[in-house]
């Protein structure tokens, strides 16, 4: 956003809001301008707009005035100066005698007089030729002026947000995942025939809506256990795919969020779903690499949270966090493709973070180290996963020996290297206390909350703890949207 409009620019801004019947909120909050600001604008523009009218007013009032030289007039044209007016008033005299006298015949009349009408008629046709040029002349104005404001909506450059942003270098050598968006990345000139402004396609179903904010969990969890990597590029295709498709009339944001309290946004405000914009997201996306650190370097290229106006409540951490993020731009539809978020790393969260949960980060990291019996864990785990493949196929398809059982079992579960020694740190997070303070931190009423359709990337045999996954379930529901996961 400009720190300060030019006068053209609030002309604008006013215009569109009277001539397109825009509600001055919804212009305010388009424009990032407070409501104060846009009432001075109108009020000034009401108040002095006349002025313009105004016959009379001297042009340029600092123009130094020059006496005029008076110049002489030659004899001759003073001779016929005077000759034209004395013909003019013998003209007068013979039309006042011929209307005093009788009736005359229609062809004397026609004949004597047919300088007189045909002047009559040339002055009645001037001004007739002069109200309709003048009426041509005030559409077009109107036109110019109405199709001036329209550009000046479209090319806005607060929703550039590029323009206002520092970015830093992002991975280039993305050939595999250039190849496989190569379908996806290629904006269309025009929307697809039939396409509605209030429709949102994604995954291949489509939504109703007009605002919608596609929110992706990028948390480094995301890159870990088996396809991994390939289950993050089908996430950014299936957003990149879905952004592409939306119509020009349509708006946008994208949020990437991950730990606990960790969110960036393409934009302060919901951006017009332009050609230029879907770029700056495609390029965002596509940035993002497939390793922890090109993650963490495509990640952080936009605002960060500081810079966003969503200020959630102390306590609202992990999914809650993102959806609260991706709420505070208003939008009718959330698209949440979200992972293991409770497998976060501690290390990489601050301690400020915990505020608000009533634990001890530091203790509880500690604890999760001590007091382990690695040779005791590992003997669990591998019983644990003889059980489960037994309770998969019949026991006549397997060894009847239990180790030869068991070490089948590591191996499918991809733990047959494992030693024990690799016990991630993990703190239990209260997720029942974590969705309260959600709830207490919304100021929409349940009819105002935007439709969510949350999709769950997780790995093979791992689920969210049951807290966590029936109290966002319950809200995907409560909101009339849904919860899935991820194709």
């Amino acid at each position: 956003m400009p720190a300060e409009y030019t006068g053209e620019q609030k002309l604008r801004i006013v215009l569109e809001s009277i001539i397109r019947g825009v509600p001055k909120e919804e212009q305010c909050k388009k424009y990032g301008i407070s409501a104060e600001q846009f009432q001075n604008w109108h009020d000034h523009l009401i108040k002095n707009g006349g002025k313009i009218y105004e016959q009379g007013a001297p042009r340029h009032k600092n123009r130094t005035t020059h006496p005029r030289k008076v110049k002489f007039i030659p004899w001759y044209i003073i001779t016929l100066l005077i000759l034209s007016v004395m013909v003019n008033l013998g003209a007068v005299i013979v039309w006042m005698v011929w209307k005093m006298s009788p009736p005359h015949d229609a062809k004397v009349l026609s004949d004597v007089f047919p300088i007189i009408e045909t002047v009559e008629l040339e002055q009645n046709e001037t001004k007739l030729n002069n109200h309709s040029f003048v009426a041509k002349q005030n559409d077009l104005e109107l036109e110019s002026l109405i199709k001036q404001v329209d550009q000046f909506s479209l090319q806005d450059e607060e929703l550039k947000p590029a323009s206002l942003l520092v970015e830093t270098p992002v991975i280039k050598k993305r050939r595999e995942l250039s190849e496989m968006l190569n379908s996806s990345t290629n904006l269309p000139e025009k929307p697809t025939a039939g396409q509605l402004a209030s429709e949102v396609e994604f995954l291949g179903q489509k939504y109703e809506g007009k605002h919608v904010v596609y929110l992706l969990d990028v948390g480094g969890y995301q890159l870990e256990g088996e396809g991994a990597v390939q289950r993050m590029d089908r996430m950014k295709i299936a957003v990149l795919d879905s952004l592409t498709k939306l119509s020009g009339n349509s708006y946008f944001n994208v949020v990437l969020c991950w730990n606990l309290r960790e969110a960036h946004a393409l934009g302060k405000t919901i951006l017009r779903a332009s050609d230029e914009n879907k770029k700056y997201a495609t390029d965002w996306i596509t940035s993002l690499g497939t390793t922890l650190e090109g993650l963490k370097e495509g990640r952080n290229q936009f605002y960060p949270k500081e810079l966003l106006y969503a200020k959630p409540l102390i306590g609202v951490v992990g999914p809650w966090y993102g959806l609260s993020t991706a709420m505070s731009y208003d939008p009718d539809l959330v698209f949440f493709l979200v992972g293991n978020m409770p497998m976060f790393r501690p290390e990489e969260v601050s301690r400020v973070d915990f505020n608000g949960l009533g634990i001890d980060s530091g203790v509880k990291v500690r604890e999760s180290n001590s007091g382990i019996d690695q040779d005791s864990l590992k003997s669990v785990i591998r019983k644990t996963a003889g059980y489960w493949l037994i309770s998969l196929q019949s026991e006549r398809n397997l060894p009847t020996a239990t180790a030869d059982i068991e070490d089948i079992a590591m191996t499918r579960l991809g733990l047959n290297d494992w030693t024990g020694s690799n016990i991630p740190k993990r703190l239990e997070i209260p997720w029942e206390k974590t969705f309260d303070n959600f709830l207490a931190g919304l100021e929409l009423g349940i009819d105002k909350i935007p439709r969510v359709h949350a999709f769950q990337t997780l790995p093979d045999f791992v689920v969210w703890p049951s807290p966590l996954q029936n109290s966002f379930e319950e809200f995907c529901e409560s909101s009339r949207g849904s919860l899935n996961l991820f194709p």
